[in-house]
């Protein structure tokens, strides 16, 4: 297998894998199924009240 072969396979295989793992990336990301587990994990880098008033 040639050099120039080898580099037209990662041309035309290389985009396809890649919009293939965006598209899992964002399924998982926007899934309506997630987001009580997203809002939960958003809000708990944020300092709350009663956090605060314990330090």
């Amino acid at each position: 297998m040639s050099h120039e072969t080898l580099v037209l396979i990662a041309k035309i295989f290389g985009p396809i894998w890649m919009g293939g793992f965006l598209l899992i990336v964002m399924f998982r990301a926007y899934s309506p199924r997630r987001r009580a587990e997203q809002e939960r994990i958003a809000r708990s880098i944020l300092i709350s009240d009663g956090a605060e008033e314990q330090r």
